[in-house]
């Protein structure tokens, strides 16, 4: 089964341009090009980024927003109405003016106290200030080191400076060790 499964997935016809197979790709000692195999890696850096996502957002992230000032908004908690959780977690957020009517002869309530119950429980779900504070600067400081590594990796490569070089001898384009890990983030 998982012969037949690789038969399948890494049909040549699928990967590589018509007239190149697996064997015109194979690597010698001083050349190396990129693999299927290669895409496997992906799974254990998503693991990875994953887990200093966590620790960079509970260890830098959130001592920084505290220090900034950064503060959350008092958010008013709903009162405690079963028919109005009930409706917004099956039918929406957001009630035509004929279901706030019924909602309010249903739970005895004004129709603008039905309207701010619904306001006040969709603000419950927001995220917080601080949490989309942490949120952005683990996107900027992750962003700009995958930048400053792409740069430090790839200025020195010809096809940088001038993408004609993108096609020169395609598709038996040489990749160096230094850039697999490299090409497999883009």
């Amino acid at each position: 089964m998982e012969a037949l499964l690789n038969q399948w997935l890494w049909r040549q016809e699928y990967w590589l341009p018509p007239g190149v197979t697996w064997e015109d790709m194979k690597e010698t000692e001083n050349v190396h090009y990129p693999r299927p195999s290669h895409l496997f890696f992906g799974i254990p850096c998503a693991l990875i980024l994953t887990g200093l996502r966590f620790i960079f957002e509970r260890f830098v992230a959130l001592p920084l927003s505290k220090k900034m000032g950064i503060r959350e908004k008092y958010k008013r908690k709903p009162s405690n109405k079963p028919i109005l959780e009930d409706f917004y977690s099956k039918n929406g957020k957001h009630p035509t003016e004929l279901e706030i009517l019924s909602l309010s002869a249903e739970c005895n309530m004004h129709i603008r106290q039905v309207e701010h119950w619904f306001r006040y429980r969709r603000n419950q779900d927001r995220s917080s200030t601080t949490k989309k504070f942490c949120e952005a600067s683990w996107r900027f400081i992750i962003y700009l080191i995958s930048f400053l590594i792409g740069v430090a990796v790839l200025i020195d490569k010809p096809w940088f400076w001038d993408q004609r070089e993108f096609w020169t001898d395609y598709p038996y384009q040489v990749v160096h060790h230094q850039q697999i890990p490299w090409k497999l983030r883009m």
